[in-house]
C-alpha cells in the first residue's frame, strides 16, 4: 500500500467554465512530477471532463486503456473513448462538476463526484453521482473502474 491522501471539495465549473476552488496538485507531499497519480487524475477532470478538451486523451490514457463498468469490462483505445465521452458531453450540458471525496493511494485515484447539469435531449436538470477509480501507470490513466448513479445526489 502506498501513501494514502485525502482531498474534498473542488468544483469544476459548469459549460467549460473555470475552476472555482482550485486544487495544487504538487503541493501533496511534495510531488510535483506530472506522473503523479493525483496530477493525472486532475487534468483528467480539468481538460477532458471541464474543459472538453477530447485530444488531452492522448496524453492521459494508455493506448489501449481497461475500463469496468456495470456492463462489464472492456479494453478499448483512445479513440473508441473519445467518442463515447463526445456523446456524453452532447447530451449534457453546462454541467456543474463538484469532486466531493477524494482519495489517493499508491497508483489509485479514488473519486467521488456529483454532476449536474441540462439534458439537451429532455431540457431537463439532470444529476449523475460518480465513483471512479483511476489506475496510473507511467504518468498515464491505464485502467478505470467507474459507475455512475444517474439521479442520485449524495450532496442533498
Amino acid at each position: 500500500m502506498g501513501r494514502a491522501v485525502g482531498v474534498t471539495g473542488l468544483t469544476l465549473g459548469g459549460d467549460r467554465a473555470s475552476v472555482r476552488t482550485s486544487l495544487d496538485c504538487a503541493a501533496v507531499e511534495g510531488d510535483s512530477s506530472a506522473t503523479d497519480p493525483l496530477t493525472v487524475s486532475q487534468r483528467w477532470w480539468d481538460e477532458v471532463w471541464r474543459d472538453g478538451n477530447l485530444a488531452a486523451l492522448d496524453e492521459l490514457l494508455t493506448e489501449p486503456f481497461v475500463r469496468h463498468t456495470g456492463t462489464g469490462n472492456e479494453t478499448v483505445g483512445r479513440a473508441a473513448y473519445r467518442g463515447r465521452l463526445s456523446e456524453f458531453q452532447r447530451v449534457l450540458s453546462r454541467v456543474d462538476t463538484s469532486i466531493d471525496d477524494r482519495v489517493v493511494d499508491g497508483d489509485k485515484v479514488w473519486t467521488r463526484a456529483t454532476s449536474k447539469g441540462i439534458n439537451r435531449e429532455t431540457g431537463e436538470r439532470s444529476v449523475v453521482t460518480w465513483l471512479l477509480i483511476q489506475r496510473i501507470e507511467d504518468g498515464r490513466i491505464a485502467e478505470h473502474w467507474v459507475a455512475t448513479l444517474p439521479g442520485v445526489d449524495w450532496k442533498s
